[in-house]
């Protein structure tokens, strides 16, 4: 096959979902000779990214809003069914000051992806910090809106909000709860698989103890255990009966762990994905 023929076929876990899987980014300098091969120039790093994956979030978009142009490029260079999964604006989720000018842009970055079918999902990442009160309710009830029609998925790294009810207030609003791999810390959410009318939404962002709460380069350094990852390979298999999409992504990025462990994953899932 030629290195950049666009080829890809469909991932189908056994109950019937449709199986994304991939990382959370793809243009990583440290991947050189990890996972890209010397030979291939930075311009070429996402074809060649998926013509091993099917699917990719874009966390960029949470320091600088891409231009409308930069994700049409970015559409042209993968197959039909590949999938974007975009991260929302620190402006967004974080200060919590988006001007309207900034709510155009993302919009504009959006269309390309949405035009071509390529978008999957828009994430809304939040801080620690973010407190479990009523103004925050009021402020997920306008972010939604803000969304507009495009699947909405919603993250909290305080493991408050992941409490039975009010998950399910989250839900009410529009939000897809994401299901996260965390070290097991103090306030950090339970690894927990969430089920949902339409999808699951995985991401795993290493288990590095240690180093959580320190720089956050070493925090992602972490490569996953062929142990680890059956565990939830055993969980996405018995609740893929329930959902029309799986997305699987692996944050721990740093130096490539989080292609190699992609790849892992896709081989462990191997005896079980059709397509």
């Amino acid at each position: 096959m030629n290195l950049f023929e666009e080829k890809l076929d469909r991932k189908l876990l056994p109950g019937g979902a449709n199986l994304f899987l991939g990382t959370s980014g793809y243009s990583f300098p440290g991947w050189l000779n990890v996972f890209y091969p010397p030979r291939i120039t930075k311009k070429d790093w996402l074809r060649f990214y998926a013509l091993k994956f099917n699917s990719v979030e874009i966390n960029s978009t949470y320091y600088r809003i891409l231009s409308e142009s930069s994700t049409g490029r970015m559409a042209d260079s993968v197959p039909d069914n590949f999938s974007f999964s975009v991260k929302l604006h620190s402006s967004m989720t974080h200060s919590r000051d988006c001007s309207g000018e900034d709510w155009e842009a993302f919009r504009k970055m959006l269309h390309p992806l949405v035009a071509s079918n390529r978008l999957g999902m828009v994430l809304a990442q939040f801080p620690w910090s973010f407190p479990l009160k009523e103004e925050s309710f009021q402020y997920l009830r306008m972010l939604r809106d803000k969304i507009e029609d495009n699947r909405a998925l919603i993250e909290f790294r305080h493991k408050k909000w992941y409490a039975e009810d009010v998950i399910e207030q989250v839900r009410q609003i529009g939000f897809i709860p994401v299901s996260v791999d965390l070290p097991s810390l103090p306030g950090l959410p339970e690894k927990t698989l969430f089920g949902g009318e339409e999808t699951i939404y995985l991401r795993l962002h290493g288990r590095n103890r240690d180093k959580w709460w320190g720089n956050t380069q070493e925090r992602y350094d972490y490569l996953y255990t062929e142990e680890e990852m059956e565990t939830w390979a055993d969980r996405l298999r018995n609740l893929s009966t329930e959902v029309n999409r799986c997305y699987v992504f692996f944050n721990n990025c740093h130096m490539g762990k989080a292609a190699l462990n992609a790849a892992d994953m896709e081989r462990l899932l191997a005896g079980s994905i059709g397509g």
